[in-house]
């Protein structure tokens, strides 16, 4: 076997993987991506809400203090004690997720099925 052919052998396997590749990312690695973005959305909107409710009650306590109930403002506070958020500034685990990227095996897998077919002779230059 020449060289050319072991070289064009070589250059079509290396497509064939980077052709998997690209396909093990638009499936496997797209559900994860678009599952891990579905609950970032889902954490940070859960946080927003809690953190909205939070302020509302917060609101409602110096509202009662500043209209010098202080007993009410304290039992308001003592009611909603279990609602204040401990960890809303602490980032959701699934918002960290990059997504997926497409282009290099893509490149890859076009530039070596173009090497294999140069290298097998498909593509000749016209003899006279």
């Amino acid at each position: 076997m020449n060289l050319t052919k072991a070289a064009a052998i070589l250059a079509l396997m290396v497509a064939l993987v980077a052709a998997g590749y690209r396909l093990y990312l638009s499936t496997v690695i797209r559900n994860r991506y678009e599952k891990a973005a579905s609950n970032c959305a889902t954490c940070t909107a859960v946080k927003e809400v809690v953190a909205s409710n939070w302020r509302s009650v917060e609101s409602s306590i110096e509202l009662l203090k500043a209209q010098k109930k202080n007993r009410e403002a304290e039992k308001v506070a003592q009611e909603h004690a279990g609602e204040r958020p401990v960890n809303i500034e602490v980032p959701c685990s699934d918002c960290e997720m990059p997504a997926p990227d497409y282009s290099t095996p893509t490149t890859v897998a076009s530039l070596g099925l173009l090497a294999a077919t140069v290298l097998f002779g498909a593509v000749r230059p016209a003899r006279r």
